[in-house]
């Protein structure tokens, strides 16, 4: 038994608003289902890069708004009002997000959760300096009776408490003065996509060992740069399978953060219908430095 990923949808063309490709990411998602926006009990958002740097409200009550999803609470009937809320934990969000959602479909409270994710910049207009890709995703989660199916462990790393983050995004209110809502400044340690790979790697060996070493067909993994996943591939214990890591960094022609986890699920989706049962690793790793990986049978 476990957390089934319904649906996905991802969002490439339609331009630099987070929460319009957010938005249209969920509605994509939820037609491609067949599933009404009322029947969604709980939206996650998991982006981080919003627009004109709003903190308050969450975006998912933005994008709950915009898919006029669960808005009227009906005391009689209390599961068709949708509880929303934002997660921030960089690229890991995804994974957070499902691992609360998890808690949420196993007892019942709701029948699908729909997690968001994607970065833009705070300006909603194209900047080629800024790191990320803007793209809408969108994960339909539902809970499945079937042994072995859906997302089964979760499990997290990050670096020692006493070490700053190898990436940073903050904003410098004397320098951007009126310009703030549309302003974002990045600070990259040399050598972090190093550190993010070794962190990464750690992660995966020891989710390994914990776990009896499980067959993984796939590594679905966060790609800042090209070739990263694969080579978290090769230098992990997964390098003694014949796991096959997702090129996302080539594909949406650069980093898609937040969003690589459903991308890479999106990518597969047409291979995983072949009747035989699929493992997967979800695995993320980002600022903090944070990493996260999940084991999901398909």
């Amino acid at each position: 038994m476990g957390t089934i990923i319904k649906n996905t949808a991802i969002i490439t063309d339609n331009g630099f608003s987070a929460i319009a490709n957010a938005t249209r990411a969920g509605l994509e998602c939820l037609e491609g289902a067949g599933v009404s926006p009322d029947d969604v009990g709980l939206l996650i958002n998991a982006g981080i890069f919003r627009d004109d740097n709003i903190m308050e409200p969450s975006i998912a009550s933005l994008i709950q708004k915009e898919l006029r999803m669960g808005l009227d609470f009906d005391a009689n009937k209390p599961s068709q009002s949708t509880f929303s809320f934002d997660v921030v934990n960089g690229a890991c969000g995804f994974l957070n997000a499902v691992n609360v959602a998890d808690s949420f479909l196993k007892n019942g409270n709701v029948q699908y959760a729909l997690i968001l994710c994607g970065d833009a910049h705070p300006s909603k207009t194209d900047h080629p300096e800024f790191p990320y890709k803007a793209v809408g995703a969108a994960a339909l989660l539902q809970f499945s009776p079937e042994a072995n199916k859906g997302f089964q462990q979760f499990s997290y790393r990050s670096n020692c408490h006493d070490q700053v983050s190898s990436t940073s995004t903050y904003g410098d209110m004397i320098a951007f003065g009126d310009k703030g809502r549309g302003s974002v400044l990045f600070t990259f340690h040399n050598q972090y996509l190093n550190q993010f790979r070794q962190l990464n790697v750690e992660l995966i060996n020891s989710f390994l060992t914990e776990h009896s070493n499980p067959n993984i067909d796939f590594l679905l993994g966060s790609d800042p740069e090209p070739g990263f996943n694969n080579s978290v591939c090769q230098e992990s214990s997964l390098a003694n399978q014949a796991t096959r890591a997702l090129d996302l960094f080539n594909q949406f022609e650069g980093d898609i953060h937040t969003a690589a986890p459903i991308a890479g699920f999106h990518q597969l989706r047409q291979e995983m219908h072949n009747g035989n049962q699929q493992s997967l690793l979800f695995s993320s790793v980002g600022s903090g430095d944070a990493s996260a990986c999940a084991l999901y049978y398909a």
